[in-house]
């Protein structure tokens, strides 16, 4: 019951911004923060929102925003709380702001450290995806009926660039044969995946924000996913500007027994 009370107000807080979020798209001035990310007041006005009224409604859980993260010299905010909350007010803030379409509100709810439930609200398709562990996947609304296809040369890749001259070379064998996408979202990259568009997905630049929703419908997916170079995102016990970029793999059974195969787990 305190899981389902959240995801009511999880769908409420998102649903209300989408106006404002299709308002500013491809409208807004943007600037570069210390850690060279792009930011917009469209970033900062959406986090201010749903930070407002999920807190105004579960003032007893933790809540983390990439735009309210502590400073660097400041200590890491620590998650005490059974509940806690990860936003991304904006994820794929580059897109949003020179009217790429791939881009994404991206909320996820843990307890205990780990995603149970994840929404985004997906600009590109003009749809919520909501998923999590005991959330069956659906969008808009309607429950998706997702497949695990046998990987072959028709499999459809995702990956996320830049990417080191190493990294790239590991992942030859891959992009010689499938076709990739590259969305720009490192949320979506995930989304995407579960619901069954992509088969694999590969990432070794990403935030905790940037996936924590996704994570969640991964695992209502039945698919799987490793985080690499012993640095797990979950449990999630602190948040700080400086938290390490995350590397991981997804995807179906049968893809991840391929990037094993290749080494690349």
């Amino acid at each position: 019951m305190e899981i389902e009370k959240r995801i009511e107000i999880a769908r409420k807080a998102v649903s209300g911004t989408v106006s404002f979020f299709e308002e500013k798209f491809s409208k807004v001035e943007s600037r570069w923060k210390r850690d060279d990310t792009r930011v917009t007041e469209a970033d900062l006005e959406i986090s201010k929102r749903i930070t407002d009224f999920i807190t105004g409604a579960f003032p007893q859980d933790d809540f983390c925003s990439e735009e309210d993260l502590p400073l660097p010299g400041e200590p890491a905010r620590e998650l005490r709380s059974r509940f806690a909350w990860v936003l991304d007010p904006i994820d794929g803030t580059n897109n949003f702001a020179r009217g790429i379409p791939l881009c994404a509100i991206s909320l996820a709810l843990l307890e205990n450290g780990f995603p149970v439930y994840g929404i985004l609200y997906d600009h590109a398709q003009k749809a919520f995806l909501e998923g999590g562990k005991s959330v069956p996947l659906s969008k808009n609304g309607v429950p998706a009926n997702i497949e695990a296809p046998a990987f072959n040369h028709h499999s459809l890749i995702s990956l996320h660039f830049p990417m080191k001259p190493a990294e790239l070379a590991a992942l030859e064998p891959l992009m010689t044969v499938n076709a990739l996408r590259c969305q720009g979202s490192a949320a979506l990259n995930l989304a995407y995946n579960a619901f069954g568009a992509i088969d694999g997905s590969v990432d070794y630049n990403t935030k905790i924000w940037d996936i924590a929703a996704a994570a969640a419908m991964i695992e209502s997916a039945g698919r799987e996913m490793v985080f690499l170079g012993g640095n797990a995102a979950f449990p999630l016990r602190e948040v700080s500007a400086k938290m390490p970029n995350l590397r991981w793999i997804a995807g179906t059974p049968d893809f991840m027994k391929k990037a094993r195969e290749l080494g690349l787990i």
